[in-house]
């Protein structure tokens, strides 16, 4: 694990950790991926070999509160100065206004009239719906307008999805069995419930203490559990084990626990940051 320092011309993000592979260097990958990260307070790039070695990770934290195009401008310059061209690219945005709907009902020129019932301003959003082949179903999110229409100019070439699709990909392709995966971001969560049979079920939620978190997360597993003590729960994302959010989910769900990639190098340090990627 190497942490990089404040750069001149990253002035408005900060770079959090990184870990690089010995075996990447600046240049052309043709069969790797370079998967582009974006949450609310922070950014990532990662790339990814065709047998999902992770060969770079790098992860910067804005600094205050930065417009859209301030946001775009430091990620475009991290990008430049990674000097990796990968032969596969994705941009990838957490968004919280998601449903879930079974492959059988989707219609998609109904997503403009879902995306209405999801949110009061929904002009500002375009619906994106990605499949997940394994549960049939359509994973539909609403993105931002105009983060959109800057991922459309900066990285035309990148395949567009979001950190819930790639999640309930992830989990889909996991052993059948019976668990909770919660990805917390700085005030929202996503939760999702499976068991032998699938998806049970899937929201997600805005927060700003730490007993609206807890209360949310139990609220929604009692509607599927009447005992929970026993539940295997996975925490990733914007969270650590000595954190208050983990400490006081302990409290009610012994079983709770960070999330772990079974990618071929998952012991790196930190993954479950970037458990939906790797």
């Amino acid at each position: 694990m190497r942490y990089g320092k404040k750069n001149n011309f990253m002035n408005k993000s900060i770079p959090i950790f990184s870990d690089l592979s010995d075996n990447i260097s600046a240049g052309l990958l043709p069969s790797s991926t370079l998967i582009m990260r974006l949450l609310s307070n922070c950014f990532g790039m990662f790339v990814l070999s065709s047998d999902k070695i992770v060969l770079y990770s790098q992860q910067y934290a804005f600094s205050g509160r930065l417009s859209l195009a301030e946001k775009f401008s430091e990620i475009e310059n991290a990008y430049k100065k990674m000097g990796v061209v990968c032969g596969k690219n994705v941009f990838q945005f957490y968004t919280n206004i998601n449903t879930q709907i079974p492959e059988e009902l989707y219609v998609e020129n109904l997503n403009t009239d879902i995306a209405n019932l999801l949110i009061s301003n929904s002009k500002e959003y375009i619906p994106v719906a990605e499949k997940i082949d394994k549960w049939q179903l359509y994973n539909l999110s609403l993105w931002n307008k105009d983060l959109r229409e800057k991922v459309d100019d900066i990285f035309p070439n990148f395949q567009q999805k979001t950190v819930l699709g790639a999640l309930l990909e992830k989990i889909a392709a996991r052993p059948s069995k019976e668990e909770v995966i919660v990805f917390v971001e700085t005030h929202n969560f996503t939760i999702i419930v499976k068991n032998t049979n699938g998806l049970l079920g899937c929201n997600s939620f805005a927060f700003e203490t730490e007993a609206d978190f807890l209360y949310y997360n139990l609220a929604f597993l009692r509607k599927f559990y009447q005992n929970i003590s026993a539940l295997p729960v996975f925490l990733c994302g914007n969270i650590v084990k000595d954190s208050s959010l983990f400490q006081s989910m302990n409290k009610y769900l012994p079983c709770v626990e960070l999330a772990k990639s079974e990618a071929a190098n998952s012991s790196i340090e930190n993954a479950h940051y970037y458990f939906d990627i790797i």
